[in-house]
């Protein structure tokens, strides 16, 4: 209580501000990992799909390394990064990691080869970690 009467209001006005001004600028994060998401879907299509094997595949894998180094670069240019946002990126990423290799992958591959629209139906679920971990930052950002 008496460090509150030590406080002017100015003080407590000018904290408000830039705790809303900070997280107005971390707000970016939400976005990135849906933008990852997608692009993890995309890598998934791409290999599975069209590209189920050759140079093609490994060609693909190349331009997907490229584009998530780029989108990482430009992650770490942000001057801002929301409290935990390694955190869930590094959990979302796990899990799709994990159910691409070892769960979803195998099964899709062994039921329906390279069908385009149980791999896209496949990376759509797979994604869905990126997404939810999105709706996690953007609750805890506000």
């Amino acid at each position: 209580m008496a460090e509150e009467s030590r406080l002017s209001r100015e003080d407590i006005d000018r904290a408000e501000r830039l705790r809303v001004r900070t997280a107005a600028a971390g707000r970016w994060y939400s976005g990135y990992l849906v933008v990852v998401g997608l692009l993890s879907a995309a890598l998934v299509v791409a290999v599975e799909a069209f590209f189920p094997d050759g140079p093609a595949r490994l060609t693909a894998c190349g331009v997907w390394f490229l584009v998530a180094l780029a989108a990482g670069w430009w992650a770490e240019t942000r001057q801002v990064r929301p409290r935990g946002a390694t955190r869930f990126f590094t959990a979302a990423g796990v899990v799709w990691l994990v159910g691409y290799l070892l769960l979803v992958g195998p099964l899709v591959r062994w039921r329906f080869d390279d069908s385009l629209v149980a791999w896209s139906l496949a990376s759509a679920a797979l994604s869905l970690p990126f997404a939810a971990a999105a709706l996690w930052m953007r609750g805890r950002n506000r």
